[in-house]
């Protein structure tokens, strides 16, 4: 009998060291850490890292992600999110228009202590979802009302995407202890009124680029007209000069010792003659 409750004791003292043992592990995930925190000692600055961590089993563990995680918000379930949650964004022309949006981030793990105690009972996940998710349409539209509709819809979205990824990373930096790494408007979905308004404005601009390229060709058009007629008033004041110093050489060549020799050379052949200057008609006298 005494046999039998030895026996029984010693298994009793086994299972109650093995659930100590079970109690006092707690496995983090990888790219997580875990705050502990018990009801009556408050919240341990110390945080546990990845992998199996040996703890007082009356604590409690809350895990903040420090490895990258994404926010996908889009209208299309295929492309991230499980329903349509693209959401509406405020422009500088007083325009709405619907937006699928992602953003990379993570938990600052310097930060994840005093996290946690600002929203005491909430994890990393608790936040994202209960908070950031509040607060982030209204965040990106503070940044988008510096641009036009046509800015977010076909301009340069890499400079409205590097400015909403500041904005947030200094915003939630601040409230959440989240670093944003990076936040992105990855498509527009305009509705049928925008959609006209967007090829009214595309036809408007294609216009006045047409426009524009008429004017440019008329004024090359006039440039080379001109400088044509100036290329071709140089060569005739060129050739007019030409012709000029040509004269004035030939008239120079006659000399009255010239024209003496031709009358000499005329009277020899023809009789009498009289050469009167360059135009000189000979005549037969006889």
């Amino acid at each position: 009998m005494k046999k039998r409750v030895m026996i029984a004791l010693v298994v009793l003292v086994a299972l109650a060291g093995a659930a100590y043992t079970v109690g006092s592990c707690k496995l983090i995930g990888t790219g997580k850490v875990g705050v502990q925190y018990s009801y009556k000692g408050g919240v341990k600055d110390e945080t546990l890292n990845p992998g199996l961590n040996f703890i007082n089993p009356f604590l409690k563990v809350k895990e903040f992600t420090v490895g990258n995680e994404q926010l996908i918000l889009t209208k299309d379930k295929r492309e991230g999110s499980e329903k349509n949650e693209a959401f509406k964004v405020a422009t500088a022309d007083d325009a709405s228009i619907s937006v699928s949006f992602q953003m990379s981030y993570r938990y600052n793990p310097e930060k994840v202590v005093d996290t946690y105690k600002k929203f005491k009972g909430m994890d990393g996940e608790d936040i994202v979802e209960q908070r950031v998710r509040t607060v982030l349409k209204s965040k990106v539209s503070e940044v988008t009302t510096d641009y036009t509709m046509m800015d977010i819809y076909s301009g340069n979205r890499s400079e409205i995407n590097n400015k909403i990824t500041d904005y947030l990373n200094k915003e939630f930096g601040s409230a959440y202890g989240i670093e944003v790494l990076d936040a992105s408007i990855i498509d527009v979905h305009p509705d049928e009124k925008l959609k006209e308004a967007i090829d009214n404005r595309v036809t408007a601009l294609q216009q006045k680029q047409q426009a524009e390229a008429e004017q440019e060709k008329i004024k090359v058009e006039a440039e080379t007209k001109l400088i044509e007629a100036e290329n071709e008033a140089a060569v005739n004041i060129a050739k007019a000069k030409g012709e000029a110093e040509a004269n004035k050489i030939k008239s120079a060549s006659i000399t009255d010792e010239l024209i003496r020799m031709k009358e000499a050379e005329a009277r020899k052949k023809h009789g009498w003659v009289t050469v009167q200057g360059a135009d000189t008609v000979v005549t037969d006298s006889e």
